[in-house]
């Protein structure tokens, strides 16, 4: 009986080594791959089964700044230059985004026959300014931490100073991480709120006439816009904008436009805000088709909305047209369209890190929950299973193609594009994530 527990004792501490091997193989980790890596990598995940259009426009750019009631609005236009008529598609970018934003969804659009028009006002574009450090690396688990980030971590950075002193009433004082999670948060909870959404309703109203005037005269990539067919899009707080727009409830009476009726709508990482109210009564007037797109590890960094209620609007929605991409294990920040993937691989490699971190400091503990039956790490990787390196390369793809896909169908009314949609998307993005339909 001895020797059997003895033998116990053993095996725990050869699993114990065993872990230590593992953490020093993973505590090296690889640098970021350069664009033009990234570029071939992000090629080869579109390929094989991707959705793929007719067509790929050459697309050209136009940038501008326009003036509403006193505030400026950035805007870009991004369309193919080959002369034609092409459906509208607005993007709205996220809070501390401007309207260079999303570049990669906007530009797969566009070489898909889209002309995208993007706006951002130069508030919401600079809130988060004295907060960059902490927008950069959102999720802490995507962090890099080389020498220079730890600098980072643990240095302080100074608040603006305001009429009044500064945000708190006093000097401008510098402030620990903890403090600048809860500015963030504090800054995000205002850009959020009822009356900040409808000011940003009347700026895109507004804007919106501004575009049929320039498609009334012509000008430059305006000529090509087909005013009959017009989507709006749009990610995090963009999202929001998309989702009221489109016909959620909120507390208060939203301004309205008679002009502006998008034929469909696209949110990535929309905001569900439970304070706000009962979720089924909520979304009961989002008629059109949706396709909403989260993550599965999508959490905003101003504790709004978490991962597990963001699928909400997809749920409680009529049914009709609506989509849902669910990411397996996609964070916040993947969902922007600023990057093409090759980070997202290194920060599921982080989470392997701190995962195996914590398996060697319990090791007894975790055995019997992270060891399947074959002696495998079944408990972090899954049974019989391993890390994919290019998992962000595939979800960015999965992305780019299930949105042109979306559009293709509902807007061009592409029967290629409904039948990959419907048969062949759900195989293609494997372990990437899962297509639902309502």
């Amino acid at each position: 009986m001895f020797k059997r527990f003895k033998s116990f004792k053993c095996s725990n501490v050869l699993f114990s080594c065993l872990t230590v091997v593992a953490l020093a193989g993973c505590s090296s980790k690889p640098p970021l791959p350069s664009q033009d890596d990234q570029l071939e990598k992000l090629e080869q995940a579109m390929s094989s089964g991707a959705y793929k259009t007719a067509r790929n426009f050459a697309v050209a750019s136009q940038h501008d700044s326009w003036s509403q009631a006193g505030v400026e609005l950035e805007v870009e236009l991004l369309g193919p230059t080959t002369p034609g008529s092409y459906p509208l598609i607005i993007y709205l970018p996220s809070l501390g985004e401007d309207a260079k934003a999303g570049r990669i969804w906007r530009e797969t659009w566009a070489k898909a026959g889209y002309v995208v028009f993007s706006m951002q006002s130069l508030p919401t574009s600079q809130a988060l300014k004295a907060l960059e450090a902490e927008r950069k690396y959102d999720d802490p688990l995507e962090e890099p931490r080389d020498e220079e980030t730890e600098l980072a971590d643990e240095s302080m950075v100074a608040r603006p100073e305001q009429e009044s002193g500064s945000w708190f009433g006093e000097k401008p004082r510098k402030q620990s991480r903890t403090a600048r999670d809860s500015e963030l948060r504090y800054v995000g909870h205002q850009y959020f709120a009822t009356d900040n959404l409808k000011k940003r309703l009347e700026q895109l109203y507004w804007a919106y006439q501004q575009i049929q005037v320039r498609v009334g005269l012509k000008q430059s990539l305006f000529a090509q816009v087909d005013l009959s067919k017009v989507v709006v899009a749009g990610y995090d707080l963009g999202a929001q904008t998309v989702a009221a727009l489109a016909g959620e409830k909120f507390d208060s009476a939203l301004p309205h436009s008679d002009t502006l009726k998008p034929l469909a709508a696209l949110v990535l990482s929309p905001s569900v805000d439970l304070a706000e109210g009962s979720l089924r009564s909520r979304f009961q007037n989002l008629n059109i088709p949706m396709l909403t797109i989260t993550g599965t590890e999508d959490n905003d960094p101003y504790a709004i909305s978490s991962a597990s209620v963001r699928s909400a609007i997809w749920e409680h929605a009529p049914a009709g047209g609506k989509h849902l991409l669910m990411l397996q294990g996609a964070g916040h920040r993947l969902l922007a369209g600023n990057e093409m993937g090759g980070r997202f691989g290194l920060s599921y490699q982080r989470r392997l890190e701190r995962s195996l971190g914590s398996l060697e400091s319990s090791a007894s503990s975790n055995r019997r929950r992270s060891l399947d039956g074959d002696g495998q790490f079944g408990g972090l990787f899954g049974s019989n299973s391993r890390i994919d390196p290019d998992l962000g390369y595939k979800q960015v793809a999965a992305i780019a193609s299930v949105s042109t896909a979306f559009l293709d169908m509902q807007i061009k009314h592409d029967e290629f594009a409904q039948a990959w949609l419907g048969e062949k998307a759900t195989k293609w993005l494997g372990k990437a994530g899962t297509l639902q339909k309502r």
